[in-house]
């Protein structure tokens, strides 16, 4: 009777054994292949979630879970770019942006982006969360997407087209550059 373990010892872990979380268990994949989808998929639904809860508490189970986990990668879809975690369905668009008036101005730009591309929307359903992601950029960051900005481009790009020209016709306006490029004072004529 000495060897028998206390009834409420299988909901605690053993000292030493791995702690695996919930999200660790319904992610664990062996070969490809969810654990969960292993373990009960054969089993009747109504027995699924018992004979899960069942497997989690086995310590070998918990040792072999946990050495998946070491050995094997598990994220078979990440990519290089690390991306946002789902939104429940029944939340809002933007209900995850911590400030009011940010929220509502991008539900006010979500509302106007739907409206300019109202014909295309029937037939384009995937064009709605690249709508929905450019409404949240441009509310909570404005000051990259104003006219400031546009205008700043701009004279970099005008700027780099005219050093170009300057550079294919062989004269700066500048005297240090021309001196570098070992250049006359003189303008070129057209």
């Amino acid at each position: 009777m000495t060897d028998r373990c206390p009834p409420n010892s299988a909901a605690q872990p053993e000292p030493g054994a791995p702690l695996l979380t919930k999200k660790a268990w319904n992610r664990l994949r062996h070969n490809g292949k969810l654990v969960r989808d292993e373990v009960t998929g054969r089993l009747p639904p109504a027995m699924r979630s018992i004979a899960w809860q069942q497997f989690q508490q086995m310590p070998m189970a918990r040792w072999a879970c946990s050495l998946m986990l070491l050995l094997e990668p598990q994220q078979a879809g990440d990519g290089l770019y690390k991306r946002r975690t789902r939104r429940p369905a029944d939340a809002g668009l933007f209900d995850d942006i911590p400030s009011l008036s940010q929220r509502l101005k991008a539900e006010r730009i979500y509302a106007e982006l739907c409206e300019r591309h109202a014909e295309r929307l029937p037939s384009s359903p995937w064009l709605l969360p690249i709508l929905a992601g450019r409404a949240r950029d441009l509310a909570l960051r404005p000051d990259a997407h104003g006219s400031e900005r546009g205008r700043r481009m701009r004279r970099i790009k005008g700027g780099l087209h005219v050093q170009r020209r300057y550079r294919e016709q062989g004269w700066h306006p500048l005297p240090s550059v021309r001196k570098a490029w070992g250049l006359t004072g003189d303008r070129p004529q057209k």
